[in-house]
C-alpha cells in the first residue's frame, strides 16, 4: 500500500479567515471557499504531500453532516514550510487518526515517530466523561381548597389536575412511567450513535 507523507500546517494565530472564489492550494484552516455552483465550504483541516500537493479537508458552512477532501496541486507561489522531524510526522499522523476516530497504529513507544504519534493521538483523543446519572422525580399531590381539586406536581411543576385524591395519584404514576420510556430511548439512541455511527 502506498501513502504520501503529510506536513501539517498550522493555523497563525495572527492570520483571520479569508474569502476565496475557488478551490486553492493557499486556503488556511478556517478560511471560507465560495466557488460559483458549488456550497460554500469551510476548511477544517489543512496538509502538504512531501511531493507539493495540498490536502484540504473542508464542510459546508450551512450543514455538519458531511465533510470532502481535496488534494490540489500546490501553486508556484506558495512557500512550502520546513520539513518536520520524526517527532513532528508522528504526532500530526496520530492527531489526523484520532480527528477520524481511528483505532491507534501505535500504542507504545519505540522510535521518535511512535512517540510523536502516541502524543498526538492522545492530545486530539476526548477522554469518556461518564455522564452523572439523573436525578430520580418524584411526584405529589396537593388539594386546591379555592378551586376543590387535587393538583398533581412533578417537581417544582404541576402535570396535571383531579377530581379526587386517586385519580391524581394514577397521573402522577402514568408521567413518570412515561417519562422513564423517554429516557430509556433517549439512551438506547445515544448508545447506537456512539458504538455505530462514532458520534457524541
Amino acid at each position: 500500500m502506498l501513502t504520501q507523507e503529510k506536513r501539517t500546517i498550522q493555523l497563525g494565530s495572527e492570520s483571520t479567515p479569508k474569502i476565496w472564489d475557488k478551490a486553492t492550494a493557499k486556503a488556511n484552516i478556517g478560511d471560507t471557499i465560495h466557488a460559483p455552483f458549488m456550497p460554500v465550504m469551510q476548511v477544517i483541516n489543512k496538509d502538504v504531500y512531501s511531493d507539493g500537493r495540498v490536502w484540504l479537508k473542508v464542510k459546508p458552512t450551512n450543514a455538519s453532516c458531511y465533510t470532502e477532501e481535496w488534494v490540489l496541486d500546490r501553486e508556484e507561489d506558495d512557500v512550502l514550510p520546513p520539513p518536520p522531524n520524526e517527532f513532528e510526522q508522528g504526532f500530526n499522523h496520530g492527531r489526523i487518526d484520532a480527528i477520524d476516530k481511528s483505532i491507534p497504529l501505535y500504542t507504545r513507544v519505540e522510535c521518535e515517530y511512535t512517540r510523536g504519534y502516541t502524543e498526538g493521538y492522545k492530545q486530539h483523543t476526548k477522554p469518556n466523561i461518564p455522564t452523572p446519572p439523573p436525578k430520580p422525580l418524584t411526584w405529589s399531590v396537593t388539594y386546591d381548597r379555592k378551586w376543590q381539586w387535587y393538583l398533581v406536581w412533578v417537581g417544582g411543576r404541576a402535570i396535571g389536575r383531579a377530581d379526587d385524591h386517586e385519580e391524581a395519584e394514577q397521573i402522577g404514576q402514568k408521567y413518570l412511567a412515561s417519562e422513564k420510556l423517554r429516557q430509556e430511548h433517549r439512551e438506547r439512541v445515544l448508545a447506537f450513535y456512539r458504538t455505530h455511527l462514532g458520534f457524541i
